[in-house]
């Protein structure tokens, strides 16, 4: 009799499991670009450029051959950043409404811009107000991040050098989709007072045609479930309170008998 019961026992433990074992996975589901040929060619766009945004953290540097009519600017452009002690440049802050506060120059626009045109711009005002002729100013991004969330093996937010990264890029900097990541992946971006929310295949070539092909600072990349994720692991959860529960009314019942 007791061996019955364990064998009993076992059954309903293997059956229990089973139900737990996630479906098959297509290919069609996980892999990236698949409407593409192995030899095909694209004309890369040339045009991308990231616009300076509010709360950004610029790096101006201003170059003559007249070192001593930069000086305002070196001063400006050096010093420490943040809790640590490292000589580094802190940069000028756009503020709220847009705008940067510069030596010599004053209050200047730089939102909306890109950093060749505001660096334009500050050459051109630097010679138009004779202050230096010969002026050549240099203007990067220095706090360039974008955040990934959601069903890749590393979250979280990440720091770039320079100014061009392509969302296939930021993900592999997460880590990549894990198997369970919807491939249809969701874009946050906010501009110009605006919040953009954007839907992205990246199982179709359109992607390289997309606007948000390249990111701009402070994006924010989700990568939601997929349906076979949620659906298998509700079911199992499902499955599985009712194994237990079953389980315990059988061995109850089996006890009394005994």
């Amino acid at each position: 009799m007791k061996q019955k019961l364990i064998t009993f026992i076992l059954i309903v433990c293997s059956f229990s499991s089973v139900t737990l074992l996630p479906s098959c996975v297509s290919p069609k589901e996980v892999l990236y670009i698949q409407d593409v040929s192995a030899n095909s060619k694209e004309k890369l766009k040339n045009n991308y450029q990231t616009t300076i945004q509010k709360d950004d953290q610029l790096y101006i540097s201003v170059s003559s051959k007249q070192p001593e009519l930069t000086a305002p600017f070196a001063v400006s452009e050096m010093g420490t950043t943040g809790n640590n002690n490292t000589n580094k440049p802190k940069g000028y802050l756009v503020d709220v409404n847009g705008d940067i506060v510069l030596p010599v120059i004053g209050k200047m626009k730089a939102s909306g811009k890109t950093c060749s045109q505001l660096a334009s711009d500050i050459a051109s005002s630097l010679k138009r107000n004779d202050y230096i002729s010969d002026a050549s100013v240099n203007v990067q991004i220095m706090n360039f991040k974008f955040s990934v969330i959601g069903e890749v093996n590393s979250p979280g937010t990440y720091s770039i050098e320079g100014q061009r990264v392509t969302i296939l890029e930021a993900i592999s900097r997460a880590g990549d989709l894990n198997i369970d990541g919807n491939r249809d992946i969701t874009l946050i971006r906010e501009t110009n007072g605006q919040r953009q929310i954007a839907n992205i295949d990246l199982r179709s070539k359109d992607l390289f045609n997309s606007p948000y092909y390249y990111i701009q600072q402070n994006d924010i990349i989700y990568v939601s479930p997929s349906e076979r994720k949620v659906n298998t692991r509700s079911d199992a959860v499902q499955w599985y309170g009712w194994g237990l529960s079953g389980l315990g009314v059988t061995l109850a019942v089996i006890a009394m008998c005994l």
